[in-house]
């Protein structure tokens, strides 16, 4: 009668395959937080740019400002600002759209991968 100490009940544990899984598990989590910084990088650089943009607008109405200026070409230089703004809004959600989705596709891709790696382990 065999007892559970027998080694020939232990389960075969390949701690090469552990540690490559483990490796690849950290490599993917560095591969997402590059795509997620910079995507971080470049908001803040267009931010920087949109802002300087809108002073320099901003200040270009305060010098040219003409009492004999019609108003509808104040409210056509506010409905273009507006429009440009929710433009920039759009551009970086549509940034924020693809790197969430670049990360969510290296954790779908990693977990499957882990998945297959379980099952050769197991088999």
């Amino acid at each position: 009668m065999a007892t559970i100490n027998n080694p020939s009940y232990a389960p075969k544990f390949d701690i090469e395959s552990v540690l490559a899984l483990y490796k690849s598990n950290i490599e993917t989590c560095v591969a997402a937080q590059k795509i997620m910084f910079d995507f971080s990088q470049t908001l803040a650089k267009r931010q920087v740019e949109t802002v300087k943009e809108s002073f320099a607008k901003a200040e270009a109405l305060m010098k040219g400002f003409d009492g004999k200026k019609l108003p509808q070409s104040y409210v056509d230089d506010a409905k273009a600002a507006i429009e440009k703004a929710l433009a920039d809004v759009k551009e970086a959600m549509d940034m924020g759209m693809k790197a969430q989705n670049d990360v969510v596709d290296l954790f779908v891709k990693r977990a499957s991968a882990n998945f297959d790696g379980v099952k050769t382990m197991a088999a």
